[in-house]
């Protein structure tokens, strides 16, 4: 069992996150010194005891943009909307952040909130957490500073300040060092090594699979993989992952060597549960990027730093790039990355991820080089 002595070894931002996702109360603080309570509004039926932890008055929803856009009548220029919890009834918040909006009432008075406002970073903290991003808020106006920290003293509250929370509305430099390297044959490419990196903020593990001395060459072939627990190991047929994963490292094989850095970024880092949250709503009809802002998440919320930098790590900086999708071709390059030339990647659907590639194609500008339909018949 971890002693509270452990426990702060963590950053304080590690140590929110762990206890947001337990369903525990963090308290933090904006840059004007405003300061307020949060729970993850996914554990509300779980008899919170927010508004009684430290005291103050009654809890608010906070929504993303994202979710605020499906209850209508609001502004989209604000990145976040407050309703007042007691609003609705807790089966009623719980439907509500996960997608569903059909039985709430008409008129829940939505509140906009600005950039920087202590519920626009509620939402940031639970997103960065891989929660769903709403946020049950208790404003703390009646306590100074030292009263603030006197009662997360006493009830054990993990506080975060606001040059603390802007990292997490900031893109990360990200860094990376080589921490293990070791041999892995695999079935579809016998000379490979896999290379383990370290960074110095955040706990994915990130690495890449080195195929044929790969990274030894002027232009690698490369291929960013993000992961896929239901396409990479259980073979599922919703999306087209497990495929590209087989296939790129089957061509980089072929053609003498290449990376295949792959990234701890499930569901387009929206996390495993979410994921299969959105695959709920897409079983009501809804299409990869309308499940996912109806949970309040982007259409995606990668970002590939990560990736550049274990390239340069490893010494490669240029590359034949293997993908679809020009947002992995746009922020490589920002970050320093020469795109040689692209590679398609483009597979035979079939009648599960039909749906899914027609919308990366139609809206998230991916690059097949033939529609879905006619792939499915080649």
């Amino acid at each position: 069992m971890r002693t509270r002595m452990q426990m702060n070894t963590r950053s304080p931002i590690e140590r929110a996150i762990l206890d947001l996702r337990q369903g525990g109360v963090v308290m933090i603080k904006d840059r004007r010194g405003q300061a307020g309570l949060v729970q993850a509004a996914e554990f509300t039926d779980q008899g919170s005891s927010i508004a009684e932890a430290v005291g103050g008055g009654m809890p608010v929803l906070c929504l993303t943009s994202r979710h605020s856009e499906a209850l209508g009548g609001v502004n989209p220029a604000m990145p976040c909307h407050t309703i007042a919890k007691g609003a609705l009834e807790d089966d009623q918040i719980l439907a509500l952040i996960l997608g569903d909006t059909a039985h709430l009432p008409k008129d829940i008075g939505l509140l906009a909130e600005k950039d920087g406002s202590l519920p626009h970073l509620a939402c940031t903290l639970l997103r960065r957490a891989k929660l769903v991003p709403a946020a049950l808020l208790v404003r703390l106006t009646h306590l100074d500073n030292h009263q603030l920290h006197a009662a997360a003293d006493t009830h054990h509250i993990t506080v975060i300040d606001g040059p603390q929370l802007d990292i997490l509305q900031t893109e990360p430099v990200a860094e990376m060092t080589i921490a293990a390297k070791a041999k892995l044959p695999l079935s579809m490419a016998p000379e490979t090594d896999i290379v383990m990196f370290r960074q110095p903020a955040g706990r994915e593990e990130h690495f890449a699979v080195i195929v044929a001395g790969g990274n030894k060459t002027e232009t690698p072939l490369v291929r960013l993989h993000s992961q896929c627990i239901t396409g990479d190991i259980l073979g599922s047929l919703k999306c087209d992952c497990g495929l590209q994963l087989h296939h790129a490292l089957t061509q980089m094989n072929e053609e003498g060597g290449g990376i295949l850095i792959y990234l701890a970024q499930e569901g387009r880092d929206i996390g495993l549960m979410n994921k299969i949250r959105a695959y709920a709503l897409q079983d009501k009809g809804f299409d990869t990027v309308d499940a996912n802002h109806k949970l309040g998440f982007e259409t995606d919320e990668r970002f590939f730093g990560p990736a550049a930098a274990m390239l340069d790590a490893l010494g490669v900086s240029q590359i034949r790039l293997m993908t679809n999708n020009p947002e992995k071709i746009e922020q490589l390059s920002s970050h320093g990355i020469k795109i040689v030339e692209r590679v398609s990647l483009s597979l035979p659907s079939n009648p599960h991820n039909k749906d899914y590639l027609e919308t990366k194609q139609a809206r998230t500008g991916h690059m097949l080089e033939t529609g879905p339909a006619d792939q499915s018949d080649s």
